[in-house]
């Protein structure tokens, strides 16, 4: 390439730069000029405006101590008042037999499920969560933190170390009863 030709080139491509550069230019210019009526702000939202209200959860109110039974040990423990969790309460007391399922919780079948109205969808488990497992009606004590899963809520809590609970083998008989 002749160095004229080079730099007719380099001149061309100046001018094309230039021309796209005035366009955009322009075009944004007359967007800001057009849109006088709404003042531009550069004020962060308001987090109420920008975060949606956040899904109820199974602990949101007051509390009803119980006790778990197992064997010759006797937990505290408090029961959510939620829909679920009264429902829980008309119950007991209850004798169940307890088994291990998935290393992280031990389950009983209820012998009626609780209403679901008012609650949320599905809840994470914290060890220590006595939980309800919606779609197979069953009663939940959670040794090990359980992330949010749909059909878990929170029906209340073990005040105690929950730990005692890993490694069952078989099932074992669990009275759940009011304290007191």
């Amino acid at each position: 390439m002749t160095p004229r030709r080079g730099a007719a080139r380099r001149a061309g491509t100046a001018v094309f730069v230039l021309l796209l550069c005035c366009a955009v230019s322009t075009a944004c210019g007359a967007t800001e000029e057009n849109d006088e009526s709404e003042p531009t702000t550069t004020e962060p939202a308001s987090p109420s405006s920008s975060t949606p209200d956040p899904e109820p959860t199974g602990d949101d109110m007051g509390e009803t101590p119980i006790q778990v039974v197992i064997g010759d040990r006797t937990l505290s423990a408090t029961v959510h008042d939620n829909p679920a969790g009264r429902a829980l309460l008309d119950q007991l007391p209850l004798t169940l037999d307890f088994a291990d399922y998935g290393g992280q919780e031990v389950l009983a079948t209820l012998p009626e499920s609780l209403p679901m109205d008012g609650m949320p969808a599905g809840e994470s488990a914290p060890a220590g969560t006595i939980g309800y497992y919606a779609p197979d009606g069953v009663v939940v004590l959670y040794y090990t933190d359980v992330p949010r899963y749909t059909g878990i809520v929170r029906l209340g809590r073990l005040d105690g170390d929950p730990s005692h609970l890993r490694g069952w083998s078989e099932p074992r008989p669990v009275t759940l009863e009011r304290a007191g």
